[in-house]
């Protein structure tokens, strides 16, 4: 088992800005916009080499909202964005199935979480998994993964490990928690 930690992150509502409720997904590469401040964490993650390993949901892809090809557009536009910041993803992987699909990889499932760990050598009990909802923390705890909760989605406390209010304040919460 490998000895090194790294941060597994939801993409939407943690790296990026959430799509108004109407639309629910984002389905094009220009209306894709980082959280405010995520750069800034996941460049301190890089700079205390932990590997950051992004965790998605999909279902826009099986029900047919979004191609996989135009999927790959919106996660080059999200590498882009943070590079021009200073920020870089080791690794995305993502779900394109609907729950009645069962699959592995649908968190709250940890089978993302479990194939980015053995891809990038990352032990996941070392590890943290960040999301903003319950499915997101549930997957890390069922991965062994530490957990930390963005925004104000209803959690059973059991699950949170730490909750941060905001994106902003996980830049200062790395800086506190993983010294250089």
């Amino acid at each position: 088992m490998p000895d090194r930690a790294g941060i597994f992150m939801d993409r939407d509502g943690v790296i990026n800005r959430p799509p108004p409720p109407e639309e629910r997904y984002i389905t094009r590469p220009r209306d894709f916009q980082l959280q405010p401040g995520i750069a800034a964490a996941i460049r301190l993650f890089n700079e205390r080499d932990l590997p950051v390993a992004v965790v998605t949901n999909q279902k826009a892809v099986a029900i047919g909202r979004l191609t996989l090809p135009t999927l790959q557009e919106i996660h080059e536009r999200m590498r882009e964005l943070l590079a021009a910041e200073g920020a870089t993803l080791q690794a995305i992987h993502y779900c394109p199935h609907r729950e009645s699909d069962q699959c592995e990889c649908r968190k709250p499932r940890p089978g993302m979480i479990i194939a980015a760990a053995a891809e990038l050598n990352i032990d996941p009990r070392l590890s943290w998994m960040i999301g903003d909802q319950a499915r997101d923390l549930e997957a890390g705890r069922a991965a062994g993964c530490k957990t930390l909760l963005i925004g104000s989605a209803s959690v059973p406390t059991s699950l949170v490990d730490v909750y941060l209010r905001k994106t902003t304040d996980l830049a200062v919460w790395t800086q506190e928690n993983f010294h250089l």
